[in-house]
């Protein structure tokens, strides 16, 4: 085994997460090392859904017109409905807008200068490898298996083995002050000795990635996403769903690919082979002779977990490694690339100023933590009102006969049933609640953390966007500058330059947003000023002086407010004391 010299950090794994790690840590010019155990990125579209604050992630390591030009076209990717099937019998149950399409479009507009993209995860990380190895060619490396990381003092101990185009493979160990678990949590949560907690294993789905020119078949081609209802199989999750994941720039229908994935029904879920998944979806679709063609198959489990602890020592845990989520809602990949943006600005400061930052090191857990709790309960309620609500508003269960459910579902359709107006109400009620996973931006922007409030200005309500019971408000997203809030989204404008106030933050340095200059802040070198005033940025629409009332705001790297106040009779030391705070002693 060959020994290798010491890098800074160390990133297992290079799906979205572990990427978008390894861009964050080379445009700070912090060298580092990220392996992948695979040949190349994914070949399985897994993740698809990249909300706004993810989009802005994007937007700040130079990705993000790249990943818009790829997406799905916003009227594709704003829409999803329920059917019976897509055959000649098939009926639409209910169709919505979602995801900040159709009528959600002009509100969505205002949260943030990006949107929300669909884009599937084999497409999603093709485009972040190119950043990735264009600012760090010879830091990431694939077909390298990370085998044992264990924490040793003040350094991480990193055993490789690179597999090579011959049968021959050697093995390295690196000696490393970081390393962030990227892996997907296959292996080294458990490996480090870290629990899982909440509901693991709740049952087994399988995905198939097709090519079919579904579209044409289908009766609304806008619908990104399509579930089924089948009375015979017990309602939807064990029925399935299916969605089209371009590519958006082919005009053949031949072209078209597809996700269709449902839950395992069968006893033995290692039959659910090629053929016997193309005649799942035939028979859900309702299409017997439907051209499709397998390209990948993916047997799955869901899990609701995270774990309980997510720092060991030099060692954390990011993505799913720290959390594993059901994918309905589209939180898992994007609370894994805020985990990484949350990270790496704290890892830059550790490692410029040894010793000195290893408390905010622990703000990590402190602020993610809750937020991987969150997220998997979030997707958990979500996964199960499709049984519990939609399934329920039509009278339809698992528990009852396939006879029992068609004639439930057959009064839905019929006006002269005395039971028709009754559950069309109940099925449209039922989008309140759906609403969590498709119209959610209390969930999708509106979190904060409530531990960088230290002088609690948020109280009860943090502004409207905390319930009475400490919940989030996930219907509506309340822009605020209380601390541990997401910088609201302002346009400012300087002569002829407009520009989102988002923009102006740094990767490297605190952003004060104040309408005076003082010069006792100017010698932190821990801060950047941007005056927004008279003698700066105008803020022509009133927006920024409504959010801020007059106080002077300090936003960190990763656009959380830190503080905000007035400068008034600030000194130096009392200024650096106060940056001291914000950063080490607010948690």
């Amino acid at each position: 085994m060959q020994q290798a010299d010491v890098v800074p950090v160390i990133i297992v794994g290079g799906g979205p997460v572990g990427l978008t790690s390894s861009i964050l840590l080379s445009l700070r010019d912090i060298p580092h090392i990220l392996f992948e155990r695979h040949p190349d990125t994914s070949i399985h579209p897994k993740a698809c859904g990249i909300n706004q604050r993810t989009s802005e992630i994007f937007r700040a390591i130079g990705v993000e017109d790249e990943v818009c030009q790829q997406a799905a076209p916003m009227p594709i990717a704003g829409r999803t409905a329920w059917y019976t099937s897509l055959g000649e019998d098939g009926r639409e149950i209910i169709s919505r807008d979602a995801w900040g399409g159709g009528q959600y479009a002009d509100e969505y507009a205002t949260f943030s200068p990006s949107r929300y993209c669909i884009l599937p995860q084999i497409r999603l990380e093709p485009i972040l490898k190119r950043r990735a190895i264009e600012l760090n060619p010879e830091g990431v490396v694939f077909n390298a298996e990370v085998l044992d990381v264990r924490n040793e003092n003040d350094r991480v101990r990193v055993k490789v083995n690179f597999r090579g185009k011959s049968a021959n493979s050697n093995s390295a160990e690196f000696s490393t002050q970081y390393v962030l678990i990227a892996d997907g949590g296959r292996k080294f949560t458990e490996q480090l000795g870290i629990k899982w907690l909440g509901e693991p294993n709740l049952f087994d789905m399988v995905t198939a990635h097709i090519r079919s020119p579904l579209r044409s078949f289908h009766p609304d081609p806008r619908n990104f996403m399509t579930w089924f209802i089948n009375p015979d199989m017990g309602g939807s999750t064990r029925t399935g769903y299916l969605y089209q994941i371009g590519p958006w720039s082919s005009n053949s229908p031949d072209e078209d690919e597809w996700v269709f994935a449902c839950g395992v029904i069968e006893s033995d879920p290692r039959q659910f082979d090629e053929p016997t998944m193309l005649d799942r979806l035939r028979g859900v679709v309702g299409i017997p002779d439907l051209p499709a063609k397998l390209i990948s198959l993916s047997h799955w489990n869901v899990n609701a977990v995270y774990a309980e602890k997510w720092r060991l020592g030099r060692v954390f845990l990011v993505g799913d490694s720290a959390h594993k989520v059901p994918p309905w809602g589209a939180l898992g990949m994007n609370s894994g690339i805020q985990d990484a943006q949350n990270l790496v600005w704290k890892l830059q400061l550790a490692l410029q100023d040894k010793g000195k930052y290893d408390r905010l090191l622990d703000t990590y857990e402190t602020e993610r933590l809750d937020i991987g709790r969150r997220v998997g309960l979030t997707s958990l309620h979500n996964m199960r009102s499709h049984s519990n609500v939609m399934d329920a508003a039509l009278g339809i269960t698992v528990d009852q006969s396939a006879q029992k459910n068609r004639e439930e579902l057959a009064s839905f359709f019929d006006p002269s049933h005395p039971d028709y107006s009754k559950k069309r109400a109940a099925v449209k009620r039922a989008q309140d609640t759906l609403d969590i996973e498709f119209k959610a931006p209390g969930f999708e922007v509106g979190w904060f953390y409530p531990s960088v409030d230290i002088s609690g200005e948020g109280g009860d309500t943090h502004g409207g966007q905390q319930n009475a019971d400490g919940s989030l408000n996930s219907h509506y997203y309340f822009p605020s500058t209380i601390p541990g809030h997401h910088l609201p989204h302002v346009v400012l404008r300087k002569t002829n330059e407009t520009v989102p106030i988002r923009d102006l933050l740094k990767l490297n340095k605190l952003v004060l947003f104040t309408e005076e200059l003082r010069p006792e802040v100017l010698q932190d070198r821990r801060i950047h000023v941007e005056i927004v005033g008279p003698q700066g940025w105008q803020d022509t629409s009133g927006d920024w002086q409504r959010l801020c009332q007059g106080a002077a705001v300090l936003v960190r790297p990763d656009g959380i407010v830190a503080w905000r106040g007035q400068l008034k009779d600030w000194t130096f030391a009392s200024w650096t004391k106060l940056i001291d705070t914000v950063l080490l002693a607010s948690h």
